[in-house]
């Protein structure tokens, strides 16, 4: 059965809520803490956004282009964008100390950039 691009977009959007919204309230209940929506909701939204944005590009070249391995290219740009979200996690995790490490902020903010490379690349292989 072929992914259609609407299909790809809707599952994108799943995956950026899932890996953004679903971590932190994890996180917030493995924690003990409340998961509120008081000042965390605005930089909530923003690491949605860049959860979303290689994927929902990728799913508009997608209908564009029609590659011929589509679902591979999604699963590798997955498995990218899971370690880049999962290393952000472990940081704030384990860093007890307090403060941010900006150098891992900067790489989030670029990370939309990686994902959709490795989701093009390995699309377009033969």
């Amino acid at each position: 059965m072929r992914t259609s691009a609407a299909q790809l977009m809707l599952l994108s959007i799943v995956y950026a809520l899932a890996i953004v919204w679903g971590v932190e309230w994890l996180l917030d209940l493995l924690r003990s803490r409340t998961f509120g929506m008081g000042s965390e909701v605005h930089p909530r939204w923003v690491r949605t956004a860049l959860a979303f944005a290689p994927f929902a590009l990728f799913s508009l070249w997608a209908a564009m282009r029609r590659p011929p391995h589509l679902s591979r290219g999604y699963i590798a740009g997955l498995v990218a964008s899971l370690a880049l979200w999962g290393w952000y996690y472990a940081d704030g995790f384990m860093n007890t100390g307090g403060g941010a490490n900006i150098g891992l902020g900067i790489l989030m903010l670029l990370s939309p950039v990686p994902v959709f490379l490795v989701l093009w690349l390995f699309s377009r292989r033969a």
